[in-house]
């Protein structure tokens, strides 16, 4: 059965009839067969109706990540519902925000969220559920419910953006969205069913749900699904005991591995076969380092939420893979770049990405103005500036929004990030255009490695040679922490909002 054929618990109910004793879970050092799963996913949507759930009616999942979360959200869809994942760690304000906008009449959590939900005792459009309520003793029988009447077109999900800009918008992503983008996922990274993933950024982001749960579930692959990365050495053991071999990470995490001195044991041990990066930009260096010290591949991808979520990927055949680029296009997906007026632009010029494809978003949910805005003649607007080499790699050179002018000249920030990135004692850095006597004045924030000192002198000097002097930060800010979403993209919006 084609993938265009099938909703997403359409999906997992035929893995199940199929290979029932299959794990496809491990979670803390217990075995979750697909026939477990898909008997949960029942039973969540079982209660979901017998609670009075309406066909497309929206139901939240507040959780860290753990078994139940994946059930409850094939059961939501199967009691013909709509998705809704919220980040754990988000404010009790922001959650409000995305319940009331979203209409979730229902709200699973988990414990660690109680204290959360006792702060939204206000929210009297939406019930609120203990997910572990809801699991099934394991010798019960739970009966089995017909696939409800939803079709691939369908929405599935109401992913919200993370804000960054303002406000969080919520992308409808149908079945076919979702699905269809794992599927050319598998075919773009060569994952078969003896791979072994594993799950430890939020379930709640796009990335983590398409890449590291529909792909595996798809190919009758496996995961070892972790509530948290803190700590990490925790996450290493599993790894080993597991033996996973598919690592899927965000720049972040590569970086500190990249600096951080394993035990030769460690690295012997972890047998990796590939590893993944996304949700923003990797640097070079940091995957050379990675690269060299764990002999493993590391495939920098690109994507957003709106395309549910990747666009290109670069690929394991060294041919398809180009170091500071973000790869191809997806197998299906077709890109180009554009000017202000959408005419295409000619290879190696920079301009908006914009990206058409089976996993562009139905739209977003309740406003029409911003959907119309973003999606053009079925082209989604992305907002990043990139540039397309004459072999159809893709560079992101920064977000359009992120553009910094300096008397009439162009920055992107990202370009200086990268190259204060290469400076070792850079943890991490973000810049950022702010005005001052009526000119926008580049400054730059560096988060420097522990145990470093640095000076603003030092760091404009190592800048000098490497990009141009009109580029070169006005003033330099070092601070111990950078705001960040949990998937370690810098909220440049927070930065503004500095007093310096």
């Amino acid at each position: 059965m084609e993938y265009s054929d099938q909703t997403l618990h359409e999906l997992l109910r035929q893995q199940a009839d199929e290979c029932p004793t299959r794990t496809f879970i491990r979670f803390e050092g217990k075995k979750h067969s697909l026939e477990k799963i898909n008997s949960w996913s029942d039973a969540f949507a079982s209660k979901l109706l017998s609670t009075g759930l309406q066909t497309y009616g929206k139901v939240a999942i507040l959780a860290r990540n753990c078994p139940a979360y994946v059930a409850a959200y094939f059961g939501i869809l199967r009691a013909g519902g709509v998705v809704v994942p919220l980040n754990i760690m988000l404010t009790p304000d922001e959650i409000r925000y995305i319940l009331k906008d979203s209409d979730s009449a229902f709200c699973f959590y988990g414990a660690e969220s109680s204290e959360t939900v006792n702060k939204l005792n206000d929210m009297n459009g939406t019930e609120f559920i203990d997910i572990n309520s809801i699991l099934p003793d394991d010798k019960a029988a739970v009966s089995k419910l017909p696939e409800a009447g939803t079709n691939t077109e369908d929405v599935s999900t109401i992913l919200y953006t993370s804000g960054t800009t303002g406000y969080p918008k919520g992308a409808m992503l149908t079945h076919n969205n979702l699905l269809s983008n794992a599927v050319s996922c598998t075919k773009a990274l060569d994952v078969f069913s003896k791979d072994r993933f594993v799950v430890f950024l939020p379930l709640s982001h796009a990335f983590t749900f398409t890449v590291c749960i529909l792909l595996p579930l798809y190919v009758g692959a496996s995961l070892t699904l972790i509530a948290s990365v803190s700590p990490f050495t925790k996450v290493i053991k599993r790894m080993i005991l597991d033996r996973v071999n598919i690592f899927v990470a965000v720049p972040a995490v590569y970086d500190i591995l990249a600096r951080k001195n394993l035990p030769l044991i460690v690295k012997l041990l972890l047998r990796l076969r590939l590893c993944i990066s996304g949700a923003s930009a990797l640097s070079v260096s940091t995957l050379e380092m990675f690269e060299k010290k764990f002999r493993a591949p590391l495939l920098e991808g690109y994507g957003m939420t709106e395309a549910s979520p990747v666009i290109c990927v670069n690929r394991l055949e060294k041919s398809q893979r180009k170091a500071g680029t973000v790869g191809l296009p997806l197998h299906g997906t077709e890109v180009k770049v554009v000017d202000d007026n959408s005419a295409e632009l000619p290879d190696g010029t920079s301009g908006e990405l914009i990206v058409k494809g089976p996993g562009v978003m139905k739209g977003y949910y309740k406003k029409d103005l911003d959907t119309s805005q973003t999606i053009k003649d079925g082209w989604l607007y992305t907002g990043d500036i990139a540039v397309i080499d004459s072999e159809g790699f893709i560079k992101i050179v920064d977000r359009k929004k992120d553009l910094i002018i300096v008397d009439g000249l162009n920055i992107y920030p990202s370009e200086v990030e990268n190259a204060v990135q290469n400076h070792p004692a850079v943890a991490s850095c973000a810049m950022i255009g702010l005005e001052e006597d009526g000119r926008e004045l580049p400054v730059m924030f560096i988060n420097p490695d522990k145990g470093c000192s640095l000076t603003e002198q030092e760091i404009k000097r190592f800048l000098r040679g490497k990009i141009a002097n009109f580029k070169i930060p006005k003033k330099v800010f070092f601070v111990n922490e950078l705001p960040k979403t949990s998937t370690g993209k810098v909220l440049k919006r927070e930065l503004k909002k500095w007093k310096i």
